[in-house]
This record gives C-alpha cells, structure tokens and sequence, in this order.
C-alpha cells in the first residue's frame, strides 16, 4: 500500500478525498465488522496529540482520486456511526439529535476519553454500505442527521484505515469542498421607552401674542354678529307659523298662566308648560349633524392644509335653509335650540336666544388642533374592475326565483297535510316566501361635547328673573351650573356666554353660568388684559339699547351677586391676577403689600420641616392691599415727586444696560429705590419771572402732564408756534412731552413751546397770519396750475385742428368737416404763449397731452 500522504481512494457516489485530509480532520474513528460470527465484531480507535490545522488546502489532484476508487469498492458494508467533535469552546446551542445506534447497542469509551465534550452539528448526507459487484450507483443516498466528534491526538496506526466508511466521509466533503462566504445579519433591538416625553410646545412670542389677540378679538366680533343673525331669524313669522301648531292648547295655557295666580303657581304653571314642550320637542326633533365646537388653534401650517371638516358637520344655513328645517325638524343641536326659541317666541314667552362663544384663545395654554392625516385619493385597481356582477338572489332576475317571481318557493311539508282524505293524492300549490326587507342603513353616531352651545333663557314675569331652559342635551331647566363644561373638554369652552333677546339686544351673562369666573374664567376672556375690559365694555355697546331698564338693573345685582359668592381659590394658580385676593409669590416687580392682614391660608406643596403628611400652608391677601410702587423718576414722568425724608418701601436690583460699566463696583451693587403714590406730591415746576421761561441743560422744558406746565406760562402745541416767537423777540422754551423708545434708548418728543401768559395773544396772531399767508399761497398755486392745464388743452385742441386739414393721398376730405369760414393761418406755438411775469411756470409743451 502507498503511504498515506499519497494514498487516493475514489468513491462511487461523491467527490475525491485524499487519506491525509480524512486522518487530518478526524480525531478517532470507531469501526465495527458485519461478518456473520460474533466475535468478528472489532473496534479501532485511533487517537491524535494534536489539532490539525483548519486551513484551506490545494485542490486534490487525480492521482490521489484514481487510487481511493480502488480501494473503496473492496471495503465491506459498514454499519453507521456517529461521529462526535469536540467542543474548544462556549459557542451557540444546536439542537441535538437522536443518535443511530450500532448493532449491539453499546460502545465502551475509555478513562482517557471521559474529559471529551461532545456537540451536535448539522446532519451530513451519507451513502448506503452495501452495493452491488458491478458498482452501480442507481439509488441515490438519503441525508440524515449525524453527529461528528473530533480529538486532538496523533499516530500512524494503519488499522485505522481498516472498515471505515470512506462514503460517509465522501458525502460529508460536499459541504467543505469550497470557501464560502459568512453572512452575518445584525439586528438593533429597541428597548421600549421606558417614558414617553410629550412634545415641547412651541415657544409663543410676544409678536405673536399680539397677533393672537387680534384674531381673538375678530373671532369675537364675527361670532356676535353670527347669533345675532340667528336670533333675527328666530323672528321669522313663516318659522312661527309652520312651528306653533306643534303645541298643544294644554301646553299653551301653562305657558301663558293667568295674572290673578300668585306668584308661585305662575312660575309652575309655566315650568310645566316648557316641560310639555320640551318632551314633545326631544321627540320630533332629529339630530343628524354636529354643531359649533371650540376653536382651536393649529400646530403647524401643514395642520390646516390637511384639515377636513367632519362629514357630518353642518353647512352653511341660509334663512331659507332655517325655514326648511322648521318643517323637517332635523339638523344639528344648535339648529334645534334656535327652532326652540322661536316655537316658544311664536307661544307668546318671552325668550332670549343664549350662546356660549367659542373663539380662538389669546393664552399661550390650552389644547392645539389635533393633527390630520394627509389626503389619499383612492386609485381603483383593474382587478376590481374586472371582477363579474355579484347576483341578488332575491332579485326579479335571479336564477333561484320561482315561477311566480314573488321570492323562492316553500313547499308545505307532509305533516301539514295529514287528516285530508286525498293528501297523498292532492298536490299543494308552492307558497312563496315573503320578500326579504332592505336592510337598514348604519347611521354613524355623532360625538359632540356633552354641554350644549346654545340654550334659551325664559323669563319669569312673576319673579323677573330669567332661567335657562335645555331640551336637547342636558334636558335641565333652571339649572345655570350644569352648563359649565370641564376645563378637559376639548369640544367646548366657557369664556363668553352672551344673551340675545327678541328686540336684538344682548347682555353677557357669563358670571351666571361660570363656577370660578373670577379665578379661571376670567383668564380666557379679554378683559385680562389691560385695557380689555374697555375694549369689551365698546363692543357690548353697540348691541345695547342705550338705556338700562328695571330688569336689567335685577339683573345685574343678580350677577353681582352670584360673582360675591364665589368661594375662594383652592390651588395656588388660581390666585395668580385674581381680582379680589392675591399671595405674595405672584407679587410682580412694582408691587408690595401694604398690610400683613392675611384673609386665608392655602395649602402650597410638602412641609419637609414638620412631621411627614403635613402641607406648607401659604397666607391669602386681599387684592386692595397690594399697591403700585415706582421709582423717583417714574414718578416724575407722571407728574409727581418724592417728598423729603421719605424711604423706600421696596429696593429692586437696578437693571443692567449695554452701555453700563461693568468695572463700577459701586454702580453695580447699587438698586432702585420704590415709593409708594402716597409718598409723593404733584411737582411744582419754577414760576415764570418778567417773561423768562426755565429751562433745563437741554434747552427745553419737561411737560409730561399739564399740571407740570410752570405758574405764569402757557403751553401752546402749534408748530409754528416756535417760529412766532422768534419772529417776536419772544423767550419761549421747547416742550419735553415725552420718549419714544426703540428698545431701552428713548427719544426725545418736543411739541410745542412754553410762553409767559402775556404773550400768548401776540403768539396766536401771528400763527394765524403764518396760515392766512399759507392759504394765500396754495391759492395761488392752484390758480396758476389751472391756468397751465387750460393753455395745454387749448393747444392740443389747435394741434387736432391743424391736423385735421392736412390732405391725404387718395381720400377725400369729409364734406361736413369742410370749414365754413376761409381758413386762416394759425400762428406759430411761440405766438400763443401767456407772457408770465413768473418764469417758473412756462410750460415746455408736452405734446399737447392732457395729464391725467
């Protein structure tokens, strides 16, 4: 026999394997012998020192392949074995197999072998032992799981060449018998978030807040003038007509109780009356579309490119639209409140039209418009267009209708016949089934905030007060605090509840409904701003009647009252701007507290001093008693000044400007001083002496307010009132009215000068000559430009003349445009020219053209 380095065997079903890479890659190999006897069962193992090395070697050449063929054919079949490789190290679990066991059943393994490891690895194709002699490889060999194992040993044992199962060995190469690439698939695994951050909301600036507050204001106005349109229409005699035969004569004279009742059975008798028509009302009326909701304000720009209406939303109502639903009774809830009001105006009650306003809010705070997604157009497929017509089994075309085309046919069963004399004999006609009904159509709900928008308010004659009266949402009646939604809703927002009666006058009747007007309401609404409240108080003038009756008057102490008894904040937010109590952690910069008298207590956070469980509790103030404090010079700029000796109430940090230096260590720890308005005194400027105005290093004189103009003297506010005074010799001075700030740098204002009283008249004339001389002027000018428009039309009209006359070749001039007199040269242009003293105003003849 070669030797092994050189040894080549050749199986008959798989590739070449040379000796040396078979002995290279197994560690031992436990051979078993098939004879018929017993005892010629053998086993061989042989060992290896040492780990072969893994690399790669050359391809084999076909020497080696031709002598491995002669030497395979002659092995006898070998029973399989499982082949075990050691493990060198922590790797991945495989899932293991059942092992094939051999003939006996048992294998022997020796003291030295006990420390091997053993792992399964992945099942290698092998090929059947027995053949026949003439080599035929007709059956292909089946893959089956097989384990492998590996020692680190070496030896040059020749049996271990003897009985091995070199095809096993063969199909076995078919998966090393090349490099291949290792792929390697990386997956990031993403740990849930723990907590979920919310959105930082946009940062609102002060040009913004501005902008906020304009549209709010707008909004305002627009949405007056909407419920002052409906409640016009709620007037409507042909609404009234179609609308009150729905009540009936008992419910009629409840509503209309008899002036000799007193005056509870008056207001029973109509409560009862407006519950019998609110019953009958929440019946006929149908709601199939979704009302006003709150305005909310939108993120993004794309937000409101994306934004849809609701399908169900109502559309825009017209006053025929109104009258059409007065006789559908169906619509959206706020329809049906203000179809309410006018069934209740056409009984003869008096009833007011009640909105609750939904504007954009001004306030950084507050829910934003939730985000739409954007617009798909659904493409329909060609498979969907080719599909066949689906068959209506219960159609006049189906293929499954009876004779009679009345629905599928029924036979009468046998056991309905029984007891006939000829029942087996007579044959019953088929009765055919009852159509099948259309279904019904799925209506899709409508999701609207649970308290309404609009509600009415009746009066009660008997007692002068006005109550609101709900049918549709809240089904309540006299019952001001159920129409207050929570600060959560998103769909609805209480900030101006405005009341419109039949004449079209309005009143806002928030503090009526609002639980905490003072302490949040109030914070939405426009009077929290300065000036606001004037600004309200205009608006709600124009709906006004101009004069207050004695109801309105009830009413308003009503109001007040019901503001008087709103109990105090229970959080510490609250007292923030409120208008009766205020804590000393909301005082601003210019604010203290004149008196320590504390009215309350409120609970402010943890106690971490005291005993666990217990609140720091935090002293409540009475809003009278947190007074303005200014500096000396903002007191001075409003006209008042310091008196001598007093001391500051408060000393702030000064303010840092660009321009201040910072090396000044006395400048920087120095403060401004505070003082109180009742620390001061109106300033007295230094009386003017024989006509000598005072004047400060400037040259002007400060006038803030009036009463800083100085005893002897007069402000004049003309302009040319300086120009006056120089043309009479007159000692005047410059009005300091005022700075106009760019930032932190103001400038200065000067209008007008100050005078001695004496001279004032001489000042008056001779402003007065300045403007009588001015008007002479412009007079004059416009003369003159008249005068020069008229010279150009004049000469535009000579131009048409002239060219008027001129012949044209191969026409005839008309007859009627022939002159009637002999023509006469017209002058030059340099003749007509109007001699002017003046030569600013001769015209350089723009072509005769008129300008516009």
């Amino acid at each position: 026999m070669p030797p092994k380095s050189r040894d080549r065997r050749k199986g008959q079903n798989g590739p070449d394997i040379s000796t040396e890479e078979i002995i290279g890659s197994i560690g031992f190999v436990d051979l078993e012998d098939t004879s018929d006897s017993p005892a010629g069962r053998m086993r061989t193992r042989r060992r290896a020192s040492a780990r072969q090395p893994t690399t790669r070697r050359a391809p084999i050449p076909d020497v080696y392949q031709d002598m491995l063929a002669e030497v395979l054919p002659a092995q006898s079949d070998v029973f399989e074995r499982l082949l075990k490789r050691r493990k060198t190290g922590k790797g991945k679990e495989v899932t293991s197999s059942p092992a094939h066991s051999t003939e006996n059943g048992d294998e022997e393994v020796d003291a030295e072998d006990e420390d091997v490891q053993f792992e399964d690895v992945l099942d290698i194709p092998e090929i059947k032992a027995s053949r026949n002699a003439s080599g035929s490889d007709d059956d292909e060999p089946e893959a089956k799981q097989q384990q492998t194992a590996y020692r680190d040993s070496e030896g040059d044992d020749d049996s271990a060449e003897e009985g091995f199962d070199w095809d096993a060995l063969q199909s076995r190469s078919r998966f090393q018998d090349g490099p291949k690439d290792l792929e390697l698939t990386l997956i990031k695994k993403t740990l849930p978030d723990q907590k979920t951050l919310p959105s930082r909301r946009k940062v609102t600036t002060q040009a913004e807040k501005n902008l906020r507050l304009e549209i709010h204001r707008m909004h305002l106005l627009c949405l007056l003038a909407h419920v002052n349109i409906r409640n016009s229409w709620c007037n409507d005699a042909e609404v009234h007509a179609a609308l009150k035969p729905m009540i009936s004569k008992k419910a009629l004279a409840y509503l209309r109780p008899k002036s000799d009742l007193s005056q509870f059975g008056r207001i029973e008798s109509l409560k009862r009356g407006l519950e019998q028509v609110g019953n009958m009302w929440k019946i006929q009326y149908k709601i199939t579309k979704r009302g006003l909701r709150r305005s909310l304000w939108a993120e993004d720009e794309e937000h409101i490119q994306n934004y849809e209406l609701p399908a169900d939303a109502e559309p825009a109502t017209e006053r025929s639209d109104f009258r059409t639903a007065a006789k559908t009774l169906n619509g959206s809830r706020d329809l049906g409140i203000q179809l309410f009001c006018a069934l209740l105006r056409s009984a003869g009650v008096e009833t007011r039209l009640t909105c609750s306003l939904q504007p954009l809010t001004f306030a950084g705070s507050g829910p934003s418009m939730p985000r739409s997604a954007p617009r798909v157009t659904k493409v329909p497929s060609p498979e969907s267009s080719n599909e066949e017509d689906a068959i209506d089994l219960h159609g006049s075309s189906s293929p499954f209708r009876s004779n009679g085309g009345q629905g599928p046919a029924v036979p009468i069963p046998a056991r309905r016949r029984l007891g006939h004399p000829h029942a087996a004999a007579y044959h019953l006609p088929d009765m055919a089934a009852p159509p099948r009904a259309p279904p019904k159509p799925k209506t899709k709900p409508i999701y609207e905030s649970p308290y309404p928008v609009y509600w009415v308010e009746v009066l009660d004659e008997a007692h002068q007060k006005w109550f609101p009266v709900d049918p549709l949402v809240t089904d309540t009646m006299s019952k001001p605090r159920a129409f207050e939604p929570p600060a959560a809703d998103r769909e609805n927002n209480m900030s101006y509840v405005v009341a419109f009666e039949e004449d079209g006058c309005a009143r806002d009747v928030t503090r009526r409904y609002a639980k905490t007007y003072n302490a949040k309401t109030r914070k939405n609404r426009v009077e929290s701003i300065k000036g606001g409240e004037k600004w309200w108080r205009r608006t709600m003038r124009a709906y006004s009647r101009g004069w207050q009756s004695d109801l309105d008057q009830i009413e308003d102490t009503e109001l007040s009252q019901a503001e008087a008894r709103e109990p105090m904040p229970k959080n510490v937010a609250d007292f923030k701007d409120h208008p009766y109590y205020a804590l000393e952690r909301h005082l601003k910069r210019n604010e203290i507290l004149t008196s320590t008298r504390e009215v309350g207590k409120v609970a402010a956070g943890k106690d971490t001093s005291g005993p666990p469980g217990r609140k720091k509790l935090e002293s409540i103030y009475r809003r009278r008693d947190v007074k303005i404090a200014k500096s000396a010079d903002a007191w001075y700029r409003l006209g008042r000044e310091v008196k001598i000796g007093e001391q500051p109430v408060k000393v702030v940090p000064a303010r840092r400007t660009n321009d201040e230096d910072i090396g000044d260590d006395a400048e920087e720890g120095a403060g401004t001083n505070l003082y109180t308005e009742d620390q001061t005194a109106l300033y007295e400027s230094p009386p003017i002496v024989n006509g000598r105005v005072p004047k400060n290093s400037f040259g002007n004189l400060d006038i803030y307010v009036p009463s800083m103009v100085p005893k002897g003297g007069v402000h004049i506010h003309y302009p040319e009132a300086s120009r006056a005074a120089r043309l009479l010799g007159i000692d005047y001075a410059d009005a300091l009215t005022g700075f106009e700030f760019r930032g932190r740098h103001g400038t200065a204002i000067l209008k007008g000068i100050v005078v001695a009283t004496e001279y004032y008249e001489g000042i008056e004339a001779v402003i007065q000559g300045f403007r009588d001389e001015e008007a002479r002027a412009q007079e004059e000018m416009r003369t003159i430009t008249v005068l020069k428009f008229w010279k150009r039309f004049l000469v535009s009209l000579r131009i048409k003349e002239r060219i008027d006359t001129y012949d044209i070749e191969g026409e005839d001039p008309p007859v009627g445009d022939l002159p009637s007199q002999p023509h006469k040269d017209i002058p030059d242009e340099e003749d007509e020219v109007i001699q002017s003293d003046d030569s600013r105003y001769e015209d350089d003849y723009g072509g005769g053209f008129i300008p516009e």
